[in-house]
């Protein structure tokens, strides 16, 4: 009894000094194991380095748990969604969904791992959306030279190639460009590189980048297409359009959103833009989408005010040739806190699970690309057209530009550019210029702007039109810290066509800047100083790319321009 007693002591001693240990154990674990991990979870999309052992699975999703909480703490009062009186659901056909969260994570990684194909894929580029050029220039002549251009037409009034016309230019792989419906001499080519452009007389081209011949058949929509094409950035033979215009010859025309083949170029879905679960029934697609590569998702805004995602369930058979699809539409919608006049025509920015826009009725939002909800709101003054870019300097340091034009204020408004958080959507600086506006051209910032790298590191640079003169502009170069100006130039012609940066292999930077009185400049990033200019014979509203030393650009004036930096 007695030997009893004192074993009963003793494990009551060691169960005593046990109770510290196991809550330090159990307090350890909490903190290393987030409570969004679910008993089967699968590794999260995303990371090439990502492997299906558990160690290598909790450290990532700590990652996305303290961008998380981060956010969950830090975003300013000013910005939440509840305080702008922000209402939201997500919609699955014409059901309401209840605490929507998407089966596979979306989480993008930096901008340089965005395209698996060399060129340029998709408007500004990449998910940061900060530039539209692939490859380095020479410059030693610091010249521009016309070395080829082609002649496209018009439907009604709507003529050549219109705001935002990016094109996409591509090098393909060569035994996928042996599969696509290529003309004969273009299919056996050696390095290829096509550009793909849309255009406002209904026509998608595909030409040569060398000498600008056809090396296919136009696509024939056969209503203008205002916004830019995207080519899916793993490379896959998909090509992304967007419609601007609903009526040709007076009649009306389905409007939407389609995806072609590039195998045999047949339509392979169609997006029909007139969705009587939005809050405005116009169906354009100016914005340009992006593609999360890991998850097979499209993310895309309509003029209808919805955002999309879109899982789209490819497949594609290299050695057959052949691709399918078959899209699962889940939508965002919002009504604004500002006014009734939704519609999204700037393109969606992403970094990791964030996406970044803007709107016609003057809000600035993020949103949580894997829930649909929105994570923080700006009013920004006005209608933004201008896609935002964001420039991610590691850790937290993650910031997004915009800017805003002069339409809803009127006719003597104000353009303001902005310096936001993008993780709290702290504004940092704004700086603002008066513009003018009438009901044919919109003022301020329809440009995207360049993000400067290199030697313009420390610049972010944005075209405003109708600044400086009535149909004049400015082209400012901004200290990214302060805001304040570096350099400006005063311009005698607006433009609505984005400046696109380009450097060379030693980080010397240019700026390529089209206007509406048909000119192409040439100009010097950390000065401003014009080098060259060249006619272009009309105004250019459409957006340059480049690959290496050739810009690709189309007009106004029914023309489609190969340009070499010399």
């Amino acid at each position: 009894m007695k030997k009893s007693k004192v074993i009963l002591i003793i494990n009551l001693i060691i169960l005593v000094l046990c109770i510290p240990g196991i809550f330090a154990l159990n307090n350890y674990l909490s903190k290393q194991i987030p409570e969004i991990i679910e008993p089967d979870a699968s590794p999260i999309p995303g990371d090439e380095t990502i492997t299906t052992e558990e160690p290598e699975l909790v450290e990532e999703i700590e990652d996305i748990d303290e961008i998380e909480e981060i956010i969950e703490l830090e975003i300013v009062s000013e910005a939440m969604p509840s305080n702008h009186n922000f209402n939201w659901d997500v919609l699955k056909e014409n059901t309401i969904l209840e605490n929507y969260n998407n089966s596979e994570y979306i989480s993008f990684d930096s901008y340089l791992n965005y395209n698996d194909i060399k060129g340029v894929t998709t408007f500004r580029g990449n998910n940061y959306r900060n530039s539209a050029s692939f490859g380095y220039v020479n410059a030693t002549e610091e010249k521009l030279e016309n070395i080829w251009d082609i002649k496209i037409g018009s439907i009604d009034t709507w003529t050549g190639v219109g705001w935002n016309g990016q094109p996409a230019i591509v090098k393909w792989d060569e035994k996928l460009q042996k599969k696509m419906n290529l003309y004969k001499d273009k299919k056996n080519k050696k390095d290829l590189v096509e550009v793909i452009y849309a255009a406002l007389d209904g026509k998608i081209y595909f030409l040569d980048l060398d000498d600008g011949s056809y090396t296919r058949d136009p696509i024939n929509v056969g209503a203008p297409l205002k916004g830019s094409v995207t080519v899916d950035p793993r490379g896959y033979p998909l090509l992304y359009s967007g419609q601007g215009v609903d009526e040709v010859n007076g009649q009306r025309v389905r409007i939407g959103f389609r995806i072609f083949s590039l195998i045999d170029q047949k339509m392979l879905y169609f997006l029909d833009g007139i969705d009587l679960m939005s809050y405005r029934l116009w169906g354009a697609f100016d914005s340009t989408p992006l593609v999360h590569k890991e998850t097979d998702t499209l993310i895309l805004g309509g003029e209808n005010g919805l955002v999309y995602s879109i899982k789209l369930n490819t497949d594609f058979n290299l050695s057959k040739g052949e691709l399918s699809i078959d899209p699962d539409i889940t939508k965002y919608r919002y009504t604004s806190p500002i006014n009734r006049r939704l519609g999204i025509e700037n393109s969606i920015a992403a970094y990791k699970n964030f996406g970044y826009f803007a709107d016609n009725s003057g809000t600035f939002k993020c949103i949580d690309l894997n829930t649909l909800t929105p994570v923080w709101v700006r009013n920004v003054t006005d209608d933004s057209d201008s896609t935002a870019a964001i420039e991610d300097l590691g850790g937290t340091n993650v910031f997004v530009y915009t800017a805003n034009e002069v339409d809803l204020q009127g006719e003597n408004g104000y353009s303001y550019v902005r310096k936001i958080h993008a993780l709290s959507g702290e504004l940092i600086w704004e700086k603002g210029y008066k513009c003018t506006y009438n009901a044919v051209l919109a003022g301020g910032a329809l440009a995207s702007p360049v993000v400067g790298k290199n030697d313009i590191s420390n610049l972010v640079i944005y075209k405003l039109s109708r600044a400086y003169k009535q149909n004049g502009g400015k082209l400012i170069a901004f200290d990214k810290e302060t805001g304040e100006e570096v350099w400006v130039l005063d311009m005698d012609f607006y433009s609505w066509s984005s400046p696109v940066d380009v450097y060379t292999k030693n980080g010397k930077s240019y700026i390529i800047q089209c206007d509406s009185g048909g000119n192409m400049l040439l100009i010097e990033g950390s000065t401003g100083k014009i080098l060259d200019r060249i006619p272009l014979g009309g105004n250019v509203e459409g957006s340059p790319a480049v690959y290496d030393d050739i810009i690709v650009v189309g007009t106004r004036g029914q023309k489609i321009w190969g340009i070499q930096i010399k």
